[in-house]
Protein backbone atom coordinates (compact mmCIF):
# COMPACT_ATOMS: atom_id res chain seq x y z
CA UNK A 1 0.00 0.00 0.00
CA UNK A 2 2.72 2.22 1.27
CA UNK A 3 4.42 1.63 -2.91
CA UNK A 4 1.48 2.46 -4.47
CA UNK A 5 0.61 5.91 -2.20
CA UNK A 6 4.33 7.16 -3.10
CA UNK A 7 3.86 6.19 -7.05
CA UNK A 8 0.81 8.72 -7.15
CA UNK A 9 2.89 11.17 -5.10
CA UNK A 10 5.26 10.97 -7.88
CA UNK A 11 2.80 11.35 -10.56
CA UNK A 12 2.00 14.81 -9.20
CA UNK A 13 5.35 16.27 -9.07
CA UNK A 14 5.50 19.27 -11.70
CA UNK A 15 4.80 23.13 -10.82
CA UNK A 16 2.97 24.29 -13.90
CA UNK A 17 4.67 26.82 -14.48
CA UNK A 18 4.42 26.63 -18.51
CA UNK A 19 1.02 27.34 -18.10
CA UNK A 20 1.76 30.81 -16.80
CA UNK A 21 3.12 33.80 -19.35
CA UNK A 22 5.68 35.11 -18.20
CA UNK A 23 6.32 39.09 -17.78
CA UNK A 24 7.25 41.41 -20.72
CA UNK A 25 9.25 44.67 -19.46
CA UNK A 26 7.92 46.52 -22.41
CA UNK A 27 4.51 45.97 -21.71
CA UNK A 28 3.22 47.02 -18.25
CA UNK A 29 -0.07 44.15 -16.90
CA UNK A 30 -1.88 47.72 -15.51
CA UNK A 31 -2.35 50.38 -17.79
CA UNK A 32 -4.06 53.66 -17.71
CA UNK A 33 -4.80 54.77 -21.55
CA UNK A 34 -5.72 58.44 -21.44
CA UNK A 35 -8.92 60.39 -22.86
CA UNK A 36 -10.40 58.43 -26.39
CA UNK A 37 -12.15 60.53 -28.62
CA UNK A 38 -15.64 59.26 -29.79
CA UNK A 39 -14.49 59.15 -33.49
CA UNK A 40 -17.75 60.84 -35.31
CA UNK A 41 -20.08 59.02 -37.88
CA UNK A 42 -18.83 61.16 -40.29
CA UNK A 43 -15.19 60.08 -40.21
CA UNK A 44 -15.77 56.21 -39.61
CA UNK A 45 -17.64 56.82 -43.41
CA UNK A 46 -14.27 58.42 -44.79
CA UNK A 47 -12.52 55.09 -43.87
CA UNK A 48 -14.89 52.36 -45.50
CA UNK A 49 -13.18 51.16 -48.38
CA UNK A 50 -13.42 48.11 -50.82
CA UNK A 51 -16.76 49.61 -52.11
CA UNK A 52 -18.61 49.64 -48.66
CA UNK A 53 -17.26 46.35 -47.94
CA UNK A 54 -14.45 46.93 -45.17
CA UNK A 55 -12.99 49.55 -42.93
CA UNK A 56 -9.56 50.68 -42.66
CA UNK A 57 -9.33 51.24 -38.82
CA UNK A 58 -5.58 51.35 -38.86
CA UNK A 59 -5.39 54.60 -41.06
CA UNK A 60 -3.20 57.53 -40.28
CA UNK A 61 -6.46 59.60 -39.29
CA UNK A 62 -8.45 57.26 -37.15
CA UNK A 63 -5.26 56.89 -34.88
CA UNK A 64 -4.24 60.10 -34.43
CA UNK A 65 -4.88 62.31 -31.70
CA UNK A 66 -6.79 65.85 -32.00
CA UNK A 67 -6.46 68.78 -30.66
CA UNK A 68 -6.67 67.74 -27.16
CA UNK A 69 -4.19 64.86 -27.43
CA UNK A 70 -7.34 62.51 -27.24
CA UNK A 71 -6.89 59.24 -28.60
CA UNK A 72 -8.66 57.92 -31.55
CA UNK A 73 -8.34 54.04 -32.16
CA UNK A 74 -5.91 52.83 -30.17
CA UNK A 75 -3.18 49.47 -30.72
CA UNK A 76 -1.74 48.72 -27.67
CA UNK A 77 -0.52 45.53 -25.88
CA UNK A 78 -0.53 44.55 -22.43
CA UNK A 79 1.27 41.97 -20.38
CA UNK A 80 1.37 39.67 -17.56
CA UNK A 81 2.61 40.84 -13.77
CA UNK A 82 5.04 38.79 -11.74
CA UNK A 83 2.64 37.60 -9.47
CA UNK A 84 -0.31 35.43 -11.64
CA UNK A 85 -2.08 36.48 -9.10
CA UNK A 86 -2.80 39.97 -9.62
CA UNK A 87 -5.58 41.17 -12.05
CA UNK A 88 -4.30 42.97 -15.21
CA UNK A 89 -5.51 45.52 -17.94
CA UNK A 90 -6.01 49.02 -18.88
CA UNK A 91 -8.68 51.28 -18.77
CA UNK A 92 -9.58 54.96 -20.45
CA UNK A 93 -12.12 57.77 -20.21
CA UNK A 94 -14.02 59.24 -22.76
CA UNK A 95 -16.79 61.97 -22.57
CA UNK A 96 -20.45 61.40 -22.58
CA UNK A 97 -21.88 62.50 -26.32
CA UNK A 98 -25.67 63.19 -25.50
CA UNK A 99 -26.40 59.61 -27.57
CA UNK A 100 -25.36 56.66 -28.08
CA UNK A 101 -21.49 54.91 -27.75
CA UNK A 102 -20.21 52.08 -28.90
CA UNK A 103 -17.02 50.51 -27.62
CA UNK A 104 -15.40 48.09 -29.31
CA UNK A 105 -12.55 45.79 -28.40
CA UNK A 106 -10.62 43.31 -30.45
CA UNK A 107 -7.73 41.65 -28.92
CA UNK A 108 -4.77 39.00 -30.84
CA UNK A 109 -4.99 37.77 -33.90
CA UNK A 110 -7.16 34.08 -33.39
CA UNK A 111 -9.63 33.30 -35.24
CA UNK A 112 -10.78 29.53 -35.17
CA UNK A 113 -11.13 27.00 -32.60
CA UNK A 114 -11.10 23.37 -33.90
CA UNK A 115 -13.47 22.21 -31.25
CA UNK A 116 -16.07 24.58 -32.14
CA UNK A 117 -16.86 23.03 -35.81
CA UNK A 118 -15.22 19.81 -36.25
CA UNK A 119 -17.98 18.80 -38.58
CA UNK A 120 -17.60 21.30 -40.96
CA UNK A 121 -15.63 21.25 -43.71
CA UNK A 122 -15.92 23.83 -45.55
CA UNK A 123 -14.99 26.56 -42.83
CA UNK A 124 -11.77 27.68 -41.37
CA UNK A 125 -12.49 26.01 -38.05
CA UNK A 126 -11.52 22.56 -39.73
CA UNK A 127 -7.64 24.04 -38.64
CA UNK A 128 -5.56 22.98 -35.66
CA UNK A 129 -5.75 26.12 -33.84
CA UNK A 130 -2.39 26.99 -31.73
CA UNK A 131 -3.44 27.62 -28.41
CA UNK A 132 -0.01 29.33 -27.38
CA UNK A 133 -1.30 32.85 -28.99
CA UNK A 134 -4.89 32.91 -27.29
CA UNK A 135 -5.56 36.14 -25.68
CA UNK A 136 -8.99 37.78 -23.89
CA UNK A 137 -9.83 40.60 -23.03
CA UNK A 138 -12.98 41.42 -20.95
CA UNK A 139 -14.78 45.11 -21.84
CA UNK A 140 -16.51 47.22 -18.97
CA UNK A 141 -17.75 50.30 -18.72
CA UNK A 142 -19.88 53.05 -17.29
CA UNK A 143 -19.72 56.71 -15.23
CA UNK A 144 -16.20 57.27 -13.94
CA UNK A 145 -17.62 58.28 -10.69
CA UNK A 146 -18.77 54.98 -10.14
CA UNK A 147 -15.57 53.17 -11.15
CA UNK A 148 -13.58 51.32 -7.55
CA UNK A 149 -10.27 51.07 -9.04
CA UNK A 150 -7.30 53.19 -9.63
CA UNK A 151 -6.34 53.92 -13.11
CA UNK A 152 -3.01 52.65 -13.64
CA UNK A 153 -2.41 51.04 -10.11
CA UNK A 154 -5.70 48.62 -9.66
CA UNK A 155 -8.07 47.10 -11.63
CA UNK A 156 -12.03 47.74 -10.52
CA UNK A 157 -15.25 47.74 -11.15
CA UNK A 158 -18.57 50.09 -11.62
CA UNK A 159 -20.46 49.53 -7.73
CA UNK A 160 -22.62 52.01 -6.34
CA UNK A 161 -22.59 51.23 -2.11
CA UNK A 162 -25.79 51.63 -0.54
CA UNK A 163 -25.71 52.09 3.19
CA UNK A 164 -29.31 50.06 4.92
CA UNK A 165 -31.48 51.57 7.61
CA UNK A 166 -29.14 48.77 9.85
CA UNK A 167 -25.60 50.40 9.03
CA UNK A 168 -25.13 47.15 6.25
CA UNK A 169 -23.01 48.30 3.55
CA UNK A 170 -24.60 46.67 0.24
CA UNK A 171 -22.88 47.19 -3.25
CA UNK A 172 -24.63 47.77 -6.61
CA UNK A 173 -23.71 46.99 -10.13
CA UNK A 174 -23.08 50.28 -12.27
CA UNK A 175 -22.03 48.68 -15.37
CA UNK A 176 -23.75 50.09 -18.47
CA UNK A 177 -21.61 47.87 -20.96
CA UNK A 178 -23.75 45.16 -21.29
CA UNK A 179 -23.04 42.23 -23.57
CA UNK A 180 -25.36 39.86 -24.52
CA UNK A 181 -24.52 36.04 -25.60
CA UNK A 182 -25.99 33.43 -27.44
CA UNK A 183 -29.01 33.07 -24.30
CA UNK A 184 -29.61 36.61 -24.45
CA UNK A 185 -28.18 37.35 -21.31
CA UNK A 186 -25.28 39.13 -19.98
CA UNK A 187 -22.47 37.70 -21.38
CA UNK A 188 -18.45 38.15 -22.54
CA UNK A 189 -17.47 37.28 -26.22
CA UNK A 190 -15.17 34.42 -25.43
CA UNK A 191 -11.34 33.85 -26.02
CA UNK A 192 -9.87 36.43 -28.20
CA UNK A 193 -13.08 37.18 -29.60
CA UNK A 194 -14.50 40.84 -30.43
CA UNK A 195 -16.25 42.21 -27.62
CA UNK A 196 -18.45 45.12 -27.86
CA UNK A 197 -21.30 47.34 -25.88
CA UNK A 198 -23.50 50.36 -26.92
CA UNK A 199 -23.55 53.01 -23.98
CA UNK A 200 -26.46 55.65 -24.03
CA UNK A 201 -25.04 58.83 -22.63
CA UNK A 202 -28.13 61.27 -22.90
CA UNK A 203 -28.79 63.82 -20.57
CA UNK A 204 -24.96 62.98 -19.58
CA UNK A 205 -23.46 65.27 -22.84
CA UNK A 206 -19.69 65.93 -21.32
CA UNK A 207 -20.02 63.52 -18.04
CA UNK A 208 -16.69 61.38 -18.11
CA UNK A 209 -17.10 57.84 -18.60
CA UNK A 210 -14.35 55.11 -18.29
CA UNK A 211 -13.77 51.84 -20.16
CA UNK A 212 -12.72 48.89 -18.79
CA UNK A 213 -10.28 46.38 -20.50
CA UNK A 214 -10.04 43.53 -18.11
CA UNK A 215 -6.97 40.46 -18.98
CA UNK A 216 -8.63 37.48 -18.68
CA UNK A 217 -6.28 35.05 -20.57
CA UNK A 218 -2.55 35.88 -21.61
CA UNK A 219 -0.95 34.54 -24.58
CA UNK A 220 1.91 31.93 -23.64
CA UNK A 221 4.33 32.54 -26.81
CA UNK A 222 4.93 36.19 -25.63
CA UNK A 223 2.66 37.26 -23.08
CA UNK A 224 1.74 40.07 -24.31
CA UNK A 225 -1.94 41.04 -25.35
CA UNK A 226 -2.08 42.62 -28.21
CA UNK A 227 -5.40 44.29 -29.09
CA UNK A 228 -7.08 47.52 -31.18
CA UNK A 229 -9.87 49.53 -29.00
CA UNK A 230 -12.05 52.75 -29.86
CA UNK A 231 -14.96 54.37 -28.80
CA UNK A 232 -17.20 54.98 -32.21
CA UNK A 233 -20.39 57.48 -31.92
CA UNK A 234 -23.99 55.51 -32.91
CA UNK A 235 -25.14 52.47 -31.25
CA UNK A 236 -22.51 49.36 -32.07
CA UNK A 237 -26.43 47.48 -34.03
CA UNK A 238 -25.59 50.77 -36.76
CA UNK A 239 -22.41 50.87 -36.61
CA UNK A 240 -20.82 52.65 -39.91
CA UNK A 241 -17.24 51.11 -39.48
CA UNK A 242 -18.80 47.08 -39.67
CA UNK A 243 -20.54 47.37 -42.94
CA UNK A 244 -20.15 43.08 -42.53
CA UNK A 245 -20.79 42.89 -39.19
CA UNK A 246 -19.83 43.38 -36.02
CA UNK A 247 -16.70 40.37 -35.83
CA UNK A 248 -13.40 39.91 -36.13
CA UNK A 249 -12.67 42.35 -39.26
CA UNK A 250 -14.17 45.40 -38.00
CA UNK A 251 -10.90 46.18 -36.06
CA UNK A 252 -7.92 44.78 -38.22
CA UNK A 253 -3.89 44.14 -37.61
CA UNK A 254 -4.33 44.22 -34.27
CA UNK A 255 -1.88 41.24 -33.70
CA UNK A 256 1.41 42.45 -32.40
CA UNK A 257 3.79 43.36 -35.36
CA UNK A 258 0.59 43.97 -38.19
CA UNK A 259 1.24 47.61 -38.45
CA UNK A 260 4.29 47.29 -39.29
CA UNK A 261 4.62 44.89 -42.11
CA UNK A 262 5.08 46.69 -45.38
CA UNK A 263 2.78 47.41 -47.88
CA UNK A 264 3.73 45.36 -51.03
CA UNK A 265 4.00 42.76 -48.19
CA UNK A 266 -0.24 43.07 -47.57
CA UNK A 267 -1.14 43.44 -51.39
CA UNK A 268 -4.10 40.69 -52.84
CA UNK A 269 -1.41 39.40 -55.32
CA UNK A 270 1.14 39.21 -52.75
CA UNK A 271 -0.90 37.47 -50.05
CA UNK A 272 -2.60 34.78 -52.39
CA UNK A 273 1.05 33.81 -54.07
CA UNK A 274 2.07 30.46 -52.68
CA UNK A 275 5.90 31.15 -52.71
CA UNK A 276 5.70 34.05 -50.47
CA UNK A 277 5.70 33.70 -46.75
CA UNK A 278 2.05 34.07 -44.94
CA UNK A 279 2.18 37.22 -42.33
CA UNK A 280 -0.53 38.59 -40.25
CA UNK A 281 -1.93 40.88 -42.36
CA UNK A 282 -2.38 38.19 -44.99
CA UNK A 283 -4.34 35.68 -42.80
CA UNK A 284 -6.26 38.12 -41.78
CA UNK A 285 -7.88 39.17 -45.05
CA UNK A 286 -7.91 35.29 -45.89
CA UNK A 287 -10.45 35.04 -43.34
CA UNK A 288 -11.96 38.27 -43.55
CA UNK A 289 -12.54 38.16 -47.57
CA UNK A 290 -16.01 36.03 -46.73
CA UNK A 291 -14.97 33.41 -49.72
CA UNK A 292 -13.48 30.57 -47.54
CA UNK A 293 -10.25 31.88 -49.00
CA UNK A 294 -8.72 30.53 -45.65
CA UNK A 295 -8.96 27.50 -46.48
CA UNK A 296 -7.04 27.94 -49.58
CA UNK A 297 -4.50 30.06 -48.01
CA UNK A 298 -3.65 27.34 -45.09
CA UNK A 299 -3.20 24.81 -47.66
CA UNK A 300 -1.13 26.81 -49.24
CA UNK A 301 0.88 27.49 -46.63
CA UNK A 302 0.84 24.70 -44.26
CA UNK A 303 4.27 23.42 -45.09
CA UNK A 304 6.16 26.98 -43.60
CA UNK A 305 7.31 25.84 -40.24
CA UNK A 306 5.64 28.92 -39.09
CA UNK A 307 1.98 28.43 -40.40
CA UNK A 308 -0.27 29.36 -37.68
CA UNK A 309 -3.07 26.68 -39.12
CA UNK A 310 -2.33 22.76 -40.17
CA UNK A 311 -4.32 21.51 -43.00
CA UNK A 312 -6.54 18.54 -40.91
CA UNK A 313 -6.26 16.54 -44.44
CA UNK A 314 -9.77 17.53 -45.83
CA UNK A 315 -8.34 19.20 -47.98
CA UNK A 316 -5.79 17.36 -50.55
CA UNK A 317 -2.15 18.60 -49.70
CA UNK A 318 -0.30 19.84 -52.86
CA UNK A 319 2.33 18.12 -54.28
CA UNK A 320 0.94 14.82 -53.00
CA UNK A 321 2.53 15.56 -49.19
CA UNK A 322 0.83 13.50 -46.82
CA UNK A 323 -0.28 15.14 -43.29
CA UNK A 324 -0.84 14.10 -40.28
CA UNK A 325 -4.04 15.17 -39.07
CA UNK A 326 -3.86 16.18 -35.64
CA UNK A 327 -0.08 17.80 -36.32
CA UNK A 328 0.50 21.28 -34.84
CA UNK A 329 2.79 23.24 -36.79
Amino acid sequence: MLSTVLLLLGGCDREGGIYIAAPNPDYPFIQDLGEFRVIPIDEQEANVVDNGKAFMSWGDDLRAEDESGRKGIHYGGIGAPEDPSYFGGATFTFLGTGGEVCLVVDPETVFWNQALAGDVTTSEYLYVDSVTDDADLDLDGGLSAYYNGSPGLEMGEFEIIYTDDGGVDHGLPASECIQLGSQKTSAHAGRSALEYCTIDTDGRLGVEFTAVLDTFLLPLDDGVIHYAVAAFEGSCGTLTAAPRGMDECVLSREGGGALDIPEDMTTEEYCKDADNPWNDVCLEEAFCSKTKDLNQYCVDHFTDDDAPCTDNGVHPPPDDETVDPGTEL
